[in-house]
Formats: C-alpha cells, structure tokens, sequence
C-alpha cells in the first residue's frame, strides 16, 4: 500500500483552504494533490487525480457539496465533509463515501479526528518512520509597542512659550528640583518639570538615567572615562556610583 495518502480540497473559502492546506501539511503520512475553489473546475480535477481523501465543503455557490457527490462518478474518494453549518451535513451521511464531517472553524485536534476515522476506513497504517506529527509551530507573542518610542516631538514650556523638542533633540537633561534644563543640540531649554515626569515621556531605548539628576541620549555618547561620560558636543556628565552597573550593562549591548 502506499505510504501516503493523497488530498483534493475543494472549498469557495480562503479561509478553509490556508487552515486545511497547512494541516495536511502537518502530517508526515498526508500529501496535497490538488485544490480548487469552484466545483466544477473540481469535479474534473478529482476524476482525473483520483485522491485518496476530499475535503468537500457542503456550501459552495452553484453547487452544493451534497449536488457534487451525485455528479462525481464512482467509484468516490473517502470524503470528509467541510462546514460551517452543521444542520446541512445529515444530508451528506446519505453517501457511502462520507466518513466524517468537520465545523468551521477546524480546529487541528478535530481534524486529525477526521484523519484518524479516514485512515480506519481505508484501513491504512502509516509508516512509522513517518507517522510523527509535525507539532504547530511556536509563535513568539509579538510585545506591544511602548507609545513613547513612536513620539515625533513634545512640546516643552518654557515660560509662556510652547517649545517643539523632538528627542533627537536632546543630547542631555540635568534635574534642578521642580525644573528640567534641557541641553538641546541648539540651545539650553528650562522647563517646569521633574525628572521623573521627563523619564516617563521620553523613549526609554533612546535615553539613560545615569544618575539622580542627569538623563543623557545614548547616540549623544562619544566616550566614558572611568565614570565620566563625554558628550558628542564636549559637555561631560558623570555616572552616579549607585547607577555605574546597570548604566555599563546597557552599554555593553553596543560594544565590541
């Protein structure tokens, strides 16, 4: 006997043919002859490539599944009816050729069902060497965005005026109790505001807090020394002792 068995899915939905295609796909003892959307286009298609196995969806326009199985010639592949409405599938166990039937959306436990009642049915065995599962692939949950890494600009008060500070802007702040002074590429900015308010608007992959009362953009660096950093424009912060470790750990994902 062969030692896999050959699929024709045949379903109007997008939807059905990327979950069942990838299905088949996941076992070894599976292969995919064939597909289509239209059910004339299958009709000839199944004649011609004689699968083992047809998902047939039960709604299709212009053909029902129940009106394509009394189209198709005999002798008929084990069929596995596809549906979204479960209430249509009695009519289809009218066929001896119906095995099994499976609801929209398909889950793969369901459907690996479906393949364990084909396989019984055709009293296949699949070849052990083959007849591991090729699990679903492990996807890694994308991490939501943090807002602040997409901010163009802010608008900084100074005095009574509203100043555009986009973050490239800054090359380092200095914390003065309640007020922020901002050393801009272009000026020195002072703002009514805390250091902590500063840190949680400005993007954290862009900025450190190298101490209590300094923030400095991290491509602003040109160079540490010891616990002094220099600035690309020559200015020089230091490095507070109680925040050297994880300052040097953040800089160590751009050395070489």
């Amino acid at each position: 006997m062969n030692r896999t068995l050959s699929c024709y899915l045949l379903d109007d939905e997008s939807p059905a043919h990327v979950i069942l295609s990838k299905y088949i796909s996941r076992v070894p003892y599976l292969t995919l002859a064939g597909q289509s959307y239209d059910p004339f286009e299958g009709l000839d298609q199944v004649q011609a490539l004689k699968p083992d196995v047809l998902f047939l969806d039960v709604e299709m326009p212009f053909m029902t599944g129940v009106e394509f199985l009394k189209s198709l010639p005999l002798p008929h592949p084990v069929v596995v009816m596809v549906t979204a409405s479960p209430q249509f599938a009695a009519d289809t166990y009218n066929f001896d050729s119906v095995t099994h039937y499976l609801l929209k959306p398909v889950g793969f436990d369901k459907f690996l069902e479906a393949v364990n009642r084909v396989t019984k049915r055709l009293g296949f065995t699949p070849d052990p060497d083959s007849s591991v599962l090729t699990p679903p692939p492990i996807r890694t949950p994308t991490p939501p965005v943090d807002s602040r890494e997409t901010v163009p600009y802010f608008l900084i008060k100074e005095d009574k005026k509203l100043i555009r500070v986009a973050p490239e802007d800054i090359v380092f702040a200095e914390g003065m109790k309640d007020y922020i002074k901002l050393h801009l590429t272009t000026r020195v900015l002072i703002t009514h505001m805390t250091m902590s308010k500063l840190v949680d608007m400005l993007p954290p992959s862009q900025f450190l807090r190298i101490n209590r009362s300094y923030l400095i953009r991290r491509q602003a660096i040109k160079e540490i020394d010891g616990n002094t950093i220099t600035t690309l424009d020559g200015k020089q912060v230091t490095i507070g002792v109680t925040y050297r470790d994880r300052v040097m750990e953040e800089l160590k994902k751009n050395m070489m």
